[in-house]
Formats: C-alpha cells, structure tokens, sequence
C-alpha cells in the first residue's frame, strides 16, 4: 500500500532545504507545498503543473505543485497539504491499522479543514506508527500543524460566527509557473510544456472577482452575501489525507507531456519518507 509523503507538507525540514537551495540558485524567496489546483481547462486536470500563488497575509508567495485532484475542489481554488488540514473524503491518516498514524480520527478535527487553531495541534500523534524516519528527519506532526498557522496559510474559524473550519485565506493572484527542479526532486513529477518563468506574468484571477474577504466565503449572488458553507474559487484551502495522489496513478497521466522518468508522483511507504521505486516496478506499472 502507498501512501503520500510527509515530507511534501508545507514547512517540512525537506521543502525548507528545497526552499533555500531554490533562493540560493534563482533569488526567489518563497514557500514550496504541494495540493490539489482545481482547473478544467488542462489537459490532465493541472497533474504536474506548478502554480505561483499569491495569498492574502501570507509574507511571501507559494510555488506548490499540483499532484492531486478532488471532487471537491473548485476551480482556480489550491488545496494545499499542510499539517492536520483535513482528511477529507479519502482518510488514510487515523482511525484503523493500515492509517499512517496512530489513534483515532478525533484529534484531527474536521473532515474537511482539519485543526482548527493552533491549540489544537498539540492533541495530535507526533510520529506515524512508523515513527524512525520521521524522527530521524526532525519533523513533527504537531511541528508541522503549528507552522501552517504561524506562515498564515490557514485561517481558524475557532472564534468566528459560522466556526467548523470553513474559513481559509484569499488567493489574491494566481498563475502556473515553472517547476523549480528542487520541489521536482522532492516529488519526482515533472510536466515536459512548463513555462519558462517562476514569475507571475499573466494572472488567472479576473479583476473584480467577488471573493475580496480575507475567509474566503462564497459569494452567493443571488442572496447578496456570504455563504460560508461552499467552497469558493480564489480560495486557498488544506487539506491533508495520507493517501496516495493522483498523480501516482500513471492511468491519469498523459506521457506526451511528461518528461520521461518523471510521469508519476514518486509516494511513499507508511513511515511517509521512504520513497517506492515507481519505475514500472509496481502492479500493472500501476505505481
């Protein structure tokens, strides 16, 4: 059974390294992360492509890759995974013997959204059951719950009227990019039609897009306000199930615009850090 890699979480000791070899090389300073771009315009749903995003109160832009897709992500929003933000509607995280951690799904807060305030990161299992490889890396569970809220990428509904996790930061301005090599390695992904530029030079977001609230509630027009109970476009969401991407799956991508040795997403086994070789090793090459 695969899983996806723990050490793909925005703040990880991994994306930090990968953050500072990639300002050292070009002098862009952001945030790496991977998620989910919810884009129906691409060829394979955005698998493999690389997006700049810039975020209402983060301090510096994001470059995440997307390796994932969902149901429940609408278009132009980034699902973005982060510690404890949500396990969603394919829960490999807790709750029985296969998950990566231990305990049960309680700690993790809501389904969808995860923790819902920093406080509550410390109530959650530290390592996976599978504890080595995470310990040896100096990444935590809790440590990586806690950056989320401290690099501003979540919002806590905790004290807000509507509450349960439905609150999330505005993406002010968002285009693909290309994938910086050292966020590549990390996922062994890579798109063979990448732009040629990590900059923002033709934004997707229209001017005048309705969703100008620092939550990121949905615009319901034809009520005349927010609506907090629907994703919204714009919106930069978490999410952090434990499960093998989509991208994993080589029936959903196409090789004509993959580079060769880098079609699928490289997971994991159930510590989150031991890569398994995706080569056409697998079942089926189903890897």
């Amino acid at each position: 059974m695969a899983y996806a890699c723990l050490d793909w979480t925005l703040g990880s000791s991994s994306m930090l390294s990968a953050e500072a070899a990639f300002r050292g090389r070009s002098g862009q300073d952001v945030y790496f992360g991977v998620g989910t771009y919810g884009i129906a315009t691409d060829p394979q749903q955005g698998l493999g492509a690389c997006y700049r995003l810039k975020v209402e109160g983060v301090s510096k832009d994001i470059i995440a890759q997307s390796i994932n897709t969902g149901f429940d992500v609408a278009g132009n929003q980034f699902d973005l995974q982060m510690g404890a933000g949500g396990t969603g509607a394919y829960n490999t995280c807790s709750g029985d013997g296969t998950s990566m951690f231990p305990g049960s799904k309680s700690a993790w807060g809501c389904q969808y959204g995860g923790v819902d305030g920093k406080a509550g990161c410390s109530a959650l299992p530290a390592y996976p059951q599978d504890a080595s490889a995470m310990k040896a890396a100096g990444d935590s569970l809790v440590g990586l719950c806690e950056t989320s809220f401290d690099r501003n990428v979540r919002v806590s509904g905790a004290d807000k009227p509507a509450g349960d996790c439905k609150y999330n930061p505005t993406i002010r301005d968002v285009a693909r990019v290309q994938c910086p090599d050292e966020l590549v390695k990390l996922t062994q992904m890579q798109r063979s039609d990448d732009p040629s530029v990590y900059e923002i030079t033709a934004g997707l977001r229209p001017s005048g897009f309705p969703n100008e609230d620092k939550t990121c509630l949905s615009y319901d027009a034809a009520a005349n306000n927010w609506d907090p109970k629907k994703i919204s476009a714009y919106c930069l969401t978490r999410m952090m199930d434990c499960r093998k991407p989509s991208g994993g799956w080589s029936s959903n991508v196409k090789a004509e615009l993959m580079v060769p040795g880098k079609r699928v997403v490289q997971t994991c086994a159930s510590d989150g850090y031991t890569r398994i070789d995706v080569q056409c090793g697998c079942n089926a090459c189903q890897c």
